[in-house]
């Protein structure tokens, strides 16, 4: 990997900071990193170990959310078998902010070695797995591990100077393209051609996450806790640290998410189950806004003086409901094929790729050109206007209009993804460097809910339309076609399972025409869905308006630096004392 230098002018040793840098105890200037410091085997180790731990990410989620039916059959049923991937987002949308913060304070080293030993343990509990429960179990072992994958985005960008965070972040990225754009295919592959089946999913995991533990282990040394916080005790630490309030925190997150997942699907929306878990989570979240503003705290969780930046909110706010935006995509799409295309699961994995195509695509490109094209913040808005528009425009696909989909999904995907990556870039730059883990643990964690939110809406808008297009449509088209009144209601009642064989009085041509206004209905129904989807993105893009651009903090600051690379940050920190 190059130097980010364009030419070397200081000796592998200890040297004075520039006056102009950050004045973090942590940060130092490009220039007065050691000769070889990018080439060493640590910082290649470590990037290494990041791009696996990227990878364990997508294979913990990706891959098994694209076999639930397949290990439901072969371990169930079991009618929890949806909690595999729930368990997973609950605890990784809860722990990734208390990860962040935890790394900003005592050091990331053994987080992350902690982590991915985590979701070693966790695919292997999976992969040997005797019933869905236990992968269920499984499944929150590699949802903690998650929490602590999710920082990817910033364990490496804090190590390279601040102009080369975007392009970092591409490479890292570039490596997870074969899960993220064809995790489906992949796993349908494993189930469809492999003994083991879905069980592969799992054994990669164990692969990346094991090798990453070793890589992490001998060579990630990062600034620990007497770097950080000279003079100070780690107790005195844990003493100060907001217990309070990361139970309101996590108390709150968690009704809400699971009170979002069972609406609709597992309750009914009014059900007492329901309505008094979010009510409990979102008082909780409440008071939680509450303690942080009000109770004096030397080590807040969650410090109101960040949310009052500016461009750090407007940012999260536009990342998180273009995140919302996304979802109409990522979960409908697959769901519109299947409605209206094939019901073919390999065809139906290919043709669902072009929004995760897209999305990594997306993230590349926006490594690339985040710097050089400058104006982020007019980046930042572009983004959200493409996502907006060619979500809204998925309106217009129908049972005769594939090409539009995949060509939709495609672009809006590229569009999610530019945004991604350079809100990844953005936030943590609004912040001091040694709060990098607690302005991108925050954003991981808002992202989570957003999606969420965004899941359960979605799900209860088409739900809500097919009840009403579904038997309108079907009926009226049977009827015209010549379908006996009295059988109706036997048609409708077999519409779901797709078998209009027994159904009196029908025809060969009458089943023609009733699968196609079935699809006539569905495509109506995601059509509403589609364009709700429009109010979402036009929140991002007012969002982005409000953005502060960031160009001149892609300097040669680097957050931090790995140690047994050439001189110690030690030495680095004694320098700069010696020259106050």
């Amino acid at each position: 990997m190059a130097d980010f230098k364009s030419s070397r002018t200081v000796e592998d040793g200890p040297v004075p900071p520039s006056p102009t840098m950050s004045t973090s105890p942590q940060a130092l200037d490009l220039d007065h990193l050691p000769d070889g410091y990018y080439r060493s085997i640590n910082f290649i180790g470590s990037l290494v170990a990041v791009c696996l731990m990227a990878i364990s990410l997508y294979l913990g989620f990706v891959l098994p959310v694209n076999s639930l039916t397949a290990i439901n059959a072969d371990l169930g049923p079991d009618p929890s078998y949806n909690m595999i991937t729930t368990m997973f987002t609950l605890i990784s949308g809860v722990a990734v902010l208390l990860v962040g913060r935890f790394g900003d304070i005592f050091g990331r080293r053994y987080f992350l070695i902690g982590g991915q030993f985590l979701g070693l343990i966790g695919a292997i509990v999976c992969a040997t797995a005797k019933n869905v429960p236990t992968v269920i179990g499984g499944s929150a072992l590699c949802g903690l591990a998650a929490a602590v994958q999710l920082t990817f985005t910033f364990v490496i960008a804090e190590l390279v100077p601040n102009k080369a965070r975007p392009l970092v972040n591409a490479a890292i990225f570039i490596t997870t393209f074969p899960f993220a754009a064809f995790g489906g295919i992949i796993a349908q592959k494993f189930i469809a051609n492999t003994e083991k089946s879905w069980r592969w999913t799992y054994y990669l995991n164990i692969i990346t996450c094991g090798l990453s533990v070793i890589l992490f282990a001998f060579c990630y040394f990062p600034p620990g806790w007497n770097v950080k916080h000279k003079g100070d005790s780690k107790l005195n630490a844990l003493k100060k640290f907001d217990y309070l309030g990361f139970v309101l925190y996590a108390a709150g997150l968690i009704l809400v998410l699971l009170g979002l997942s069972w609406g609709g699907s597992s309750y009914p929306w009014n059900s007492g189950h329901v309505v008094g878990v979010l009510v409990v989570g979102f008082v909780s979240l409440i008071a939680f806004v509450i303690y942080e503003i009000f109770v004096p705290l030397e080590q807040p969780l969650l410090p109101m003086s960040l949310l009052k930046n500016r461009g750090y909110t407007a940012t999260v706010c536009s990342a998180l409901v273009g995140n919302m935006v996304y979802f109409s995509m990522s979960l409908l799409w697959p769901e519109a094929i299947q409605a209206l295309f094939t019901t073919d699961a390999i065809k139906t994995g290919w043709l669902s790729i072009s929004t995760g195509t897209g999305v990594i695509v997306g993230e590349i490109a926006a490594g690339i050109l985040m710097k050089p094209l400058g104006h982020s913040k007019y980046q930042l808005i572009a983004s959200t206007v493409i996502i907006t528009a060619f979500s809204g425009a998925l309106a217009a696909v129908n049972q005769n209009r594939q090409s539009l989909g995949i060509a939709f999904t495609a672009i809006g995907g590229f569009g999610v993804g530019y945004l991604e990556l350079i809100t990844l870039i953005m936030c943590p730059l609004y912040c001091k460097p040694e709060d990098i883990g607690l302005a991108s643990g925050f954003l991981g964690s808002a992202k989570q809910v957003a999606g969420t939110i965004a899941t359960a809406i979605y799900i209860a808008i088409l739900q809500n339309r097919l009840t009403t297009n579904l038997p309108r449509d079907v009926s009226a088209a049977a009827l015209d076609a010549g379908l006996p009144k009295s059988s109706l209601v036997d048609l409708l009642e077999n519409v779901s399972s797709g078998d209009l064989s027994s159904v009196p009085g029908i025809t060969d041509n009458i089943i023609v025409v009733v699968t196609d206004a079935v699809k006539t209905a569905y495509s109506q129904s995601f059509q509403t869905v589609f364009l709700a989807s429009i109010a979402f993105g036009g929140i991002a893009v007012i969002a982005a308006l409000f953005s502060v651009p960031v160009d001149e903090k892609l300097d040669n600051v680097v957050a931090a630096k790995l140690s047994g690379t050439g001189a110690s940050q030690e030495a680095f920190n004694e320098t700069e004392k010696t020259h106050e």
